[in-house]
């Protein structure tokens, strides 16, 4: 009897023991994300970061003095750290963005057999690169061959230009991959899986970053923009830019600032304006909206009242825009600075000049006629250059930049043209962001060692390949 009893306790024990792991797991976390949401969502933190008006992360329309602020002016006075805006750009381009598509390209490499992989891997490298294209661009010494290394918490900081020629041998690379399919439709906010539109962006983006480094690197600009230039982006529709929706929470980041926030932060420039109005400039009403029936730009630098001044305009608030950040309208450009710069790319300056005022004209609403009859005004023809190219050049691709923060900005540093407003001696237009006070705290030995190569961290260190 007693054996019995033993006998019933113990199996009751072990009954009591045996757990249900299944109660322990998130039904609605999966452990296996797939690389396609991954990507996505790395792909999509970047470009809102690129598009937003956010005065924590970019502040870069206010940097070209494209737009003025009507209250709390620091961010056009050039104030970078009360609200650690460089902190924001290297949290959401390290983080949000090259993490999660490292991520993704982990997931596949681990997969057994993953469809389409040499395509999507390529796809990946593109937007890696392009992400710390803008990193050099936005910082110069960045971290980069240590930046995903799980192992090192404290990554170095890699020389800029070692970093832009590292890039353009993954982007070639990248290049040569780009056939067939890559991510599926649903998956690729960009280009819908469309692999012969990522090559002509990826070329796109390579004749960008040659024209970068030509007054430094003559040699291997010459090399890298001749090669991309057969298969470019070649028409406004094939625009390097995501296609929000009309709906929360995939909206352009421009109508959650302009629209959903209820405030009224931004008017006009008057740098922007007053040039516009001189050129007799047709893109006027699409940018911005006139006070008693004049476009009236608010003064940089200050706080404007919202009511005196002109306004952005509807086009720009409208949740659905397309976020661009490489439109066919720079790449005609580039087109016209090459050829200035002996870089054999076929056509003609002036033709590429034409063709991309003529583009952004058009991409906001401009009708032909009027669009010819602007480029035919002698303060805007090419032919009125008298070999100043670069300021006839940079002034029209400046303008066309409006919202394209990040290339009008860069334009002003390459080119020392349109000339913006200094505001005062020791507060002239930046070159470059600090490096965040983030780094300075968890990171403080690799980022002096980054600070003393670039020649001190200071918002006047110019980028290396700005030597204007």
């Amino acid at each position: 009897m007693k054996n019995i009893i033993i006998s019933i306790f113990t199996a009751l024990m072990i009954f009591s023991c045996t757990v249900d792991e299944s109660l322990n797991v998130d039904q609605k976390s999966p452990v296996n994300v797939p690389a396609d949401g991954v990507f996505t969502n790395g792909t999509r933190n970047f470009f809102d970061l690129m598009n937003s008006c956010n005065v924590n992360t970019n502040v870069l329309r206010l940097y070209g003095q494209y737009w003025s602020q009507t209250t709390y002016p620091d961010e056009s006075q050039y104030n970078q750290t009360t609200r650690s805006i460089p902190d924001g750009i290297f949290r959401t381009s390290y983080r949000n963005s090259l993490q999660d598509l490292n991520d993704a390209k982990n997931i596949l490499l681990s997969e057994t057999n993953p469809a389409n992989l040499s395509g999507k891997l390529a796809v990946i490298e593109v937007m890696q690169v392009y992400i710390y294209s803008v990193l050099v661009d936005t910082f110069g010494d960045v971290p980069y061959t240590e930046a995903l290394n799980a192992d090192i918490t404290f990554p170095k900081y890699d020389d800029a230009h070692t970093i832009y020629l590292d890039l353009f041998t993954r982007l070639n690379a990248a290049i040569g991959d780009l056939n067939g399919v890559a991510f599926p439709a649903d998956a690729d906010p960009i280009y819908n899986g469309d692999v012969s539109l990522w090559k002509k962006a990826a070329n796109s983006l390579k004749l960008r970053m040659a024209l970068r480094i030509a007054d430094v690197d003559f040699a291997t600009a010459k090399t890298q923009a001749e090669s991309a230039a057969s298969n470019l982006i070649s028409s406004t529709s094939e625009d390097f830019g995501i296609q929000y929706l009309a709906s929360a929470p995939n909206t352009n980041p421009l109508w959650v600032s302009l629209v959903q926030s209820g405030r009224n932060d931004f008017v006009g420039s008057d740098t922007m304006i007053n040039m516009m109005n001189n050129l007799g400039d047709p893109r006027l009403s699409s940018f911005f909206t006139t006070v008693d029936d004049v476009y009236i730009g608010g003064i940089y630098g200050e706080a404007n009242s919202a009511s005196s001044f002109s306004s952005l305009s509807d086009l720009l608030k409208q949740p659905d825009l397309l976020g661009t950040i490489l439109s066919y309208t720079e790449v005609e450009f580039l087109l016209a600075e090459a050829i200035e710069r002996g870089i054999n790319v076929g056509g003609t300056a002036e033709g590429h000049y034409n063709n991309a005022i003529a583009a952004s004209n058009a991409e906001w609403g401009v009708a032909a006629d009027a669009a010819a009859a602007y480029i035919a005004n002698p303060l805007v023809a090419y032919a009125t250059a008298e070999g100043d190219w670069k300021q006839k050049i940079a002034t029209q691709k400046w303008l066309a930049m409006f919202n394209n923060g990040m290339e009008g900005w860069t334009t002003y540093r390459l080119f020392d043209y349109p000339e913006l407003k200094i505001l005062a001696a020791d507060n002239k237009v930046p070159t470059r962001f600090l490096y965040p006070s983030n780094e300075a705290t968890l990171n403080g030995s690799n980022l002096d060692a980054a600070a003393s190569a670039i020649g001190g961290d200071t918002k006047s260190t110019k980028i290396f390949w700005d030597v204007n």
